[in-house]
């Protein structure tokens, strides 16, 4: 699969290279037209999981340009790239700080804590699996987080998947000074760019104490993860906000 349906809003700049979204055709998942009256449409459960996927995306896209303090639902959320995501899918009525610390209640890292979340509530898909909008995306080794000049951090970083299109992962993530944008192609990992689209922006900062460290988002690339809200005692989500 090489496109997917795109949550976003008009056709954003990465790095000021412009990246080119697809319009998905409603009437293909609704039925209808050449498939005949046999053709049967998503179910009401389908329907509910796609707006969901779509309003994570759409509101992880609303934020980028924050710099300070997230707040979502009466709570604040830290101004790092675990706050971030947690703001998000608070907003839209999955509480995943509550299933954070639910499920790694000793854990101080805070994107380990998600990903351990994601395993207890959903799922991590399987290598060579396409996210969807709204997706949690991982990254390991984006900064030398125990200061020992090697990369051995595991994981270090997290971000939500806005839309796929043409195999690049479009996502916004909670950077060095504010919410930003970002892309990445794990098939072609260590490219920047290809025919004036963004493929892979960088996701660490240079670091001479580290040498050999790769910097693209495609490079230090480990996982997605979906949050399934129905394995979410009382979330929200799929009953409207």
């Amino acid at each position: 699969m090489g496109r997917l349906l795109t949550a976003g809003r008009g056709v954003p700049k990465i790095g000021g290279v412009r990246a080119r979204p697809i319009v998905l055709l409603i009437s293909l998942l609704l039925g209808g037209g050449c498939a005949g009256p046999a053709a049967s449409g998503p179910s009401p459960a389908e329907l509910a999981r796609f707006d969901l996927q779509a309003r994570l995306s759409v509101r992880a896209s609303s934020l980028v340009g924050r710099a300070g303090e997230f707040r979502a639902r009466g709570e604040r959320f830290p101004a790092d790239c675990t706050g971030f995501v947690e703001a998000v899918y608070e907003a839209e009525g999955l509480p995943l700080r509550a299933l954070m610390r639910r499920t790694a209640p000793e854990e101080r890292r805070g994107v380990e804590a998600a990903w351990r979340a994601v395993q207890a509530y959903g799922a991590v898909l399987p290598r060579g699996e396409w996210p969807a909008p709204g997706d949690l995306v991982f990254w390991h080794d984006t900064y030398d987080r125990n200061r020992n000049g090697r990369a051995d951090d595991g994981l270090t970083h997290v971000g939500v998947v806005l839309y796929v299109v043409d195999g690049v992962v479009v996502f916004a993530h909670r950077g060095g000074k504010a919410v930003a944008r970002g892309a990445m192609d794990p098939r072609r990992p260590h490219e920047t760019t290809a025919d004036g689209v963004a493929v892979n922006t960088p996701i660490r900062k240079h670091d001479a104490r580290v040498e050999g460290v790769p910097l693209l988002a495609g490079e230090l690339f480990a996982g997605y993860g979906r949050i399934d809200p129905e394995k979410v005692p009382g979330a929200r989500a799929l009953a409207g906000r």
